[in-house]
């Protein structure tokens, strides 16, 4: 008689694991049927050409914006490219619901301890989970082409004033 009790213990375990699975899967599903796992390409607001010389008590303004229309949630990272130096930079954006993205302030807040001369700012735009972190993903993408992808890097040259 003790063996009733003993399978019903076995088997809870069993159906609370393929309850999870299912969850799971319904809200994958709906993820994408909401939110497409690829962003369109974007490109920089303005069309300025050469590298962007900037100095202490300038104001730096980038504006990142869709080449389509953008479907769920984006988010960007920002990285400074010397070469093959790559450099993690922290600098406050504003997400707008357009999907554009856009990044304002003083040079010397934005750029504090980033040694002076050329550098290219690049920004990651894309899914939030998807944000590139390490070093390789960010060259590969500087290297590659513009397509369906989870996020694109926007690339914009500057020169630093010592």
């Amino acid at each position: 008689m003790s063996e009733g009790p003993e399978k019903r213990r076995s088997i809870v375990p069993i159906l609370v694991v393929a309850s999870a699975l299912l969850v799971t899967a319904t809200l994958l599903f709906l993820r994408l049927r909401m939110e497409p796992p690829t962003v369109p390409a974007y490109a920089l607001g303005s069309s300025d050409a050469g590298a962007v010389l900037l100095r202490a008590g300038d104001r730096f303004r980038l504006a990142v914006e869709p080449e389509g229309i953008v479907t769920g949630a984006v988010a960007a990272r920002a990285f400074l490219l010397r070469g093959d130096e790559v450099r993690a930079w922290d600098p406050p954006f504003t997400v707008e619901r357009d999907g554009s993205i856009h990044l304002d302030g003083p040079v010397e807040t934005l750029f504090a301890g980033v040694t002076p001369g050329p550098w290219e700012v690049a920004i990651a735009v894309g899914r939030p989970e998807t944000l590139p972190t390490a070093p390789k993903d960010v060259l590969r993408a500087r290297d590659a082409g513009a397509g369906d992808a989870a996020w694109h890097l926007v690339r914009e040259q500057i020169v630093l004033g010592g």
